[in-house]
């Protein structure tokens, strides 16, 4: 028996048509029904080519239990992030605020009320592993969360609106002045050089930033170049390269840009090959 999603447009929404999770669509309807039987929305946002979308939906979105539950205590959106980059740009840059990092899928819970999110991460297994809930256990918690902790809950909300409206305030000068600039070298030198454990990833946006302060000679104390020529090897004769059939993977999953994972994004691809041109034009060829 089919869904709710068997109808659409979108290929990743008809993949889960045949779930046992009775997703809705992202629309009126379903936010109305949510709000009226008061019940969290579970949204969850990914796209046809993500793998670890792929795996959710055959594991944690076709297991029975989950399903069961799901249904009874959640209203559960599944929603094409290439449909609506709008919505996913919102509640990609709140799950990164509460975790840290991102990802997709994006599997984020939301108050029915206002839609403002209270929990969230990327893949849950079924069972616990990889240092993660099992998805179950999981949606327990967050119900009995929901349901008996309002307090803790609406202070958190009032954290998170707060960050996502300070994050929509434009500047009000047209120009970045030199302290802005320095903060903004300073921060994206510190992100490519970041020695952190776990997976790696292009990080083009600050790596691109650190390339264009080298020009200034106050961004010497903390030395871009540098950092900006050991991610162009990183990228060039690491493992996120494909020696083989070229092009790059979307990231390695270990610290060291050996091992990667084996997704390649035309977007990813683009940037990758326009920041080692500048890195070339720029005099950093080694």
């Amino acid at each position: 028996m089919t869904n709710r999603l068997a109808q659409s447009q979108s290929l990743y929404l008809r993949k889960h048509a045949e779930n046992p999770i009775d997703w809705w669509p992202w629309c009126e309807e379903a936010l109305l029904t949510a709000r009226k039987q008061d019940r969290p929305i579970f949204l969850s946002i990914g796209y046809s080519s993500c793998h670890w979308c792929t795996v959710m939906e055959g594991e944690a979105f076709s297991n029975q239990a989950i399903a069961k539950y799901m249904n009874a205590n959640f209203l559960p959106i599944k929603l094409d992030r290439e449909e609506r980059p709008d919505i996913d740009s919102i509640y990609m840059l709140a799950l990164q605020m509460m975790t840290g990092q991102g990802g997709w899928p994006l599997n984020i819970f939301l108050t029915p009320d206002d839609l403002v999110p209270f929990y969230g991460g990327t893949y849950f297994p079924v069972e616990p592993r990889y240092g993660r809930p099992g998805f179950l256990q999981l949606l327990q918690s967050i119900r009995r969360f929901y349901d008996l902790e309002k307090g803790k809950l609406n202070s958190f909300k009032e954290d998170i609106l707060g960050y996502l409206q300070q994050a929509a305030i434009l500047p009000e000068s047209e120009q970045l002045g030199d302290d802005l600039l320095f903060i903004g070298g300073q921060v994206s030198v510190g992100v490519v050089n970041a020695l952190n454990p776990g997976p790696r990833f292009p990080m083009i946006p600050y790596a691109s930033m650190a390339l264009r302060v080298t020009r200034f000679d106050w961004a010497s104390e903390y030395t871009p170049e540098q950092a900006c020529a050991q991610r162009g090897l990183d990228l060039a004769k690491g493992g996120i390269y494909d020696h083989v059939a070229g092009g790059f993977h979307r990231y390695t999953v270990d610290p060291t840009w050996t091992v990667p994972h084996f997704e390649k994004m035309l977007y990813d691809n683009g940037q990758i090959v326009e920041y080692l041109v500048d890195l070339w034009s720029a005099g950093i060829q080694e």
